[in-house]
């Protein structure tokens, strides 16, 4: 039996694919070790999760930081204030960008240019390495200036911030932004330019839209619902869950987002497939049925998040800013809370219970049960799927040029194991 486990180099975590070349089948193995990082948050405080959480991944840390923010303030019923929801959401954009830099430009671009990796980029693109360069600076930046460092926040607390940025920061900050805009603008041009290899698939596309989980067939559900409606499966040749929306295959993430936000401040309109934009003309035509497109998807969307985050600042700047925080339960306490954030790769959930009698007087809370669903386990389904469609629609192509276009398709997706196998 011809068989190939053909390992997947350039993506985040350790994984291969196993390609049944006599059935024509193909399974994709994941090979990290469980960290059973649910298991660590019982019996623990309340607080650290958001501290604890934010370490499943050095990718997206901000991420989880987040979702679990907002899980143990949902539990809390608490509201933060506008200047803590402001730099939350500067926080978010700036994790979108160092992400999908990161991506793109050192693991998806060398499939396109012809190098083997992206320390290459400098000799064989050096323009293209210069505003990569640029941009992960400002992801960095932004993170620095708002969570504390580039890495697993540290100004973060339930109900807002331990610590907020000074006026002259968000000052400097605006500057780079000002000055980085430029290469905004070329890299989603540049990626709109790339040659991406021709794929059909139904690709039921997901994303969180107005505290609903919606879809591109016209369907939705309320994220309160998440774990009702996504099932997460064990696989014999997987240590990461396989997720699934009631039963179905889908993609979250970039191509998801763009498909379904209908219109984007920087983008001016999405529309049957046709992206326009006044300033930027000439970007192209995005296929939500091609998952290679994510990658394209992904570089309109560092444009989009970097204005999204230069207006943002502005804001800041003219406000009272306040440091907001608190942890004491109120009367709406409901001792169980959900927390859902668009991370990088799609749509983050994370769900904490709290032992009611654990709350005493200082509101800190025992946490009893904790939940969380990645984006990667969401899109693992979509991508054997699309993988099984690739193999048969290249049935006249060599053997090595179907194993190049299967490991580039599983990069087109920017899977993140190690958060998979949380």
């Amino acid at each position: 039996m011809a068989i190939t486990n053909e390992f997947i180099a350039k993506i985040e975590g350790h994984g291969s694919l196993k390609i049944d070349w006599d059935k024509e089948t193909v399974k994709l193995n994941i090979h990290e070790g469980e960290r059973l990082f649910e298991g660590i948050l019982v019996g623990r405080s309340a607080e650290e999760a958001p501290w604890i959480t934010s370490r499943i991944c050095g990718v997206c840390p901000i991420a989880h930081n987040l979702a679990s923010l907002a899980a143990v303030e949902d539990a809390y019923g608490l509201k933060i204030s506008e200047t803590a929801k402001l730099l939350r959401d500067l926080m978010q954009r700036g994790q979108m960008i160092q992400s999908h830099v990161l991506h793109l430009f050192f693991l998806a671009l060398p499939d396109y240019i012809g190098i083997d990796r992206g320390t290459e980029l400098a000799k064989k693109e050096p323009k293209s390495f210069a505003k990569a360069l640029a941009l992960k600076e400002l992801g960095d930046e932004i993170a620095f200036v708002v969570a504390g460092r580039n890495v697993h926040p540290i100004t973060t607390a339930i109900g807002g911030f331990h610590k907020i940025p000074a006026k002259k920061d968000l000052g400097n900050l605006l500057k780079k932004l000002e000055e980085t805009k430029k290469s905004a603008e070329w890299t989603a041009k540049f990626f709109s330019e790339l040659k991406y290899p021709e794929l059909k698939v139904d690709l039921e596309l997901v994303a969180q839209k107005d505290g609903k989980i919606v879809n591109n067939k016209n369907a939705s559900v309320f994220i309160k619902e998440y774990k009702q409606n996504i099932e997460e499966e064990l696989r014999d040749y997987s240590t990461a869950k396989f997720g699934k929306l009631q039963g179905r295959e889908i993609m979250v993430g970039a191509l998801a987002r763009l498909a379904l936000a209908g219109k984007l401040a920087s983008l001016k309109t999405v529309n049957k497939g046709n992206l326009t934009e006044a300033k930027l003309p000439g970007l192209g035509k995005i296929d939500f049925q091609n998952p290679f497109h994510n990658n394209f998807a992904q570089a309109l969307e560092i444009l989009e998040f970097h204005q999204e985050a230069r207006e943002i600042t502005e804001k800041l700047l003219g406000m009272n800013l306040t440091c907001d925080v608190g942890i004491s339960p109120t009367s709406q306490v409901g001792y169980k809370g959900i927390g859902a954030v668009e991370a990088p790769r799609g749509g983050l959930y994370h769900e904490i219970h709290l032992d009611p009698a654990s709350l005493g007087a200082s509101g800190k809370g025992t946490i009893t049960y904790a939940n969380i669903i990645t984006p990667t386990v969401q899109n693992l389904t979509s991508l054997e799927k699309s993988a099984q469609a690739l193999l048969y629609q290249t049935k006249n192509k060599e053997k090595k040029e179907r194993e190049r276009l299967l490991n580039m398709l599983v990069r087109a997706y920017d899977p993140c194991i190690t958060c998979a196998v949380h």
